[in-house]
């Protein structure tokens, strides 16, 4: 666990640090990018799916193309390049966590009120622990992130077009389409209500949909006897729903400045809807991951938005001890089998 504490610790270290300077901006994602990427390239047996993708990747290297059991061609595409360029799995690895780590921080840097923050969030709301994990998705939806500042402009074309590239390492990508429209639309009393009103309905009648979809495409009748087909408690709805209660000072900076974009606030608001899901069956809670990933703006955006009755300062404190408070959590639940780190040096040191 040793890894993820100074992680975690170096991460909050960024809140000393004058970030408004970009030689102080650059030198602190660069630093905590680096440890990132490292830290998930040297993992081993780390990751619930780390031998899936590890068999995957020698069957493609034996087999080509032919030889994986999915059909996203980015990802295929990728795991084929490294082989042919004479890398391993641990090369691929490497590469992978590079490629999602460049997205993913890049970007904070380029969009985040607060570098730190969303680096710190990065870590303990688990999307540092889901890129250690569900490689495809993962990737997928640090693809997705880069939609904001088209969303921001209506810009609906690249929109798409980067949501299509996103598909292409994860299919479930796609959900983003009918969502980027949602996402501009402005958080309004009739809006949320319509938005609730249709997913208290598709929770209800959740069971005849699945049917529906199994018998139109039956290739996904084993998700119904597997064991992420359950439901969890409802104790795993309270982070979204935190998130959207500290999101209320944005909300009504949104509904106050109709100018603004209301994209951050309404991503918590998606989340939330989202995630509910995960009471029914636990593996429709990963659709919520590509809105979800804008919680890395979102929330520090909420700590800067005006608000009389809580300091910005207390804000930034019960961001900071949520936040941790969650991390926790994940860790005593094991969350994507990536707790505790086990690195490539205890292959190296096994008797």
């Amino acid at each position: 666990m040793l890894p993820y504490y100074l992680l975690t610790g170096a991460s909050l270290a960024g809140g000393a640090l004058p970030l408004q300077r970009p030689k102080y901006r650059r030198g602190y994602l660069l630093t905590m990018g680096l440890a990132c990427w490292l830290l998930a390239s040297f993992r081993y047996v780390t990751g619930f799916d780390y031998r899936f993708y590890e068999s995957a990747f020698q069957s493609i290297s034996a087999s080509g193309l032919a030889g994986a059991s999915w059909s996203e061609p980015g990802y295929l595409l990728l795991n084929r390049a490294v082989s042919q360029l004479g890398g391993d799995y641990r090369i691929f690895l490497f590469v992978f966590h590079f490629l999602l780590t460049a997205l993913v921080f890049v970007w904070i840097g380029r969009y985040s009120p607060s570098p730190w923050m969303s680096v710190f969030l990065f870590l303990t709301l688990q999307y540092f622990a889901l890129s250690m994990n569900f490689l495809r998705q993962s990737l997928a939806a640090a693809i997705v992130i880069w939609i904001y500042p088209f969303l921001k402009e209506h810009r609906f074309l690249p929109t798409c077009g980067i949501v299509l590239l996103a598909a292409c390492f994860h299919r479930t990508a796609l959900i983003m389409l009918p969502l980027c429209v949602l996402l501009t639309l402005p958080p309004t009393k009739r809006h949320y209500g319509l938005a609730a009103f249709a997913t208290g309905a598709a929770y209800l009648l959740m069971d005849p949909l699945i049917n529906i979809i199994v018998a139109i495409a039956p290739k996904y009748q084993h998700y119904l006897t597997e064991k992420y087909w359950q439901g969890n408690s409802f104790l795993y709805v309270l982070m979204p729903m935190g998130c959207l209660l500290f999101a209320i000072p944005l909300l009504r900076q949104a509904t106050e400045e109709p100018d603004g974009s209301p994209v951050l606030v309404n991503s918590v608001f998606y989340s939330l809807l989202i995630q509910l899901f995960i009471t029914r069956h636990f593996i429709l809670e990963r659709l919520s991951i590509y809105v979800a990933m804008f919680s890395l703006l979102a929330l520090p955006a909420a700590v800067f938005a005006p608000c009389k009755r809580i300091s910005q300062k207390t804000r930034t404190g019960i961001l900071i001890l949520g936040a941790l408070a969650y991390f926790l959590f994940a860790v005593s639940q094991g969350f994507h089998g990536v707790y505790p780190y086990h690195g490539i040096w205890e292959r190296a040191l096994a008797p």
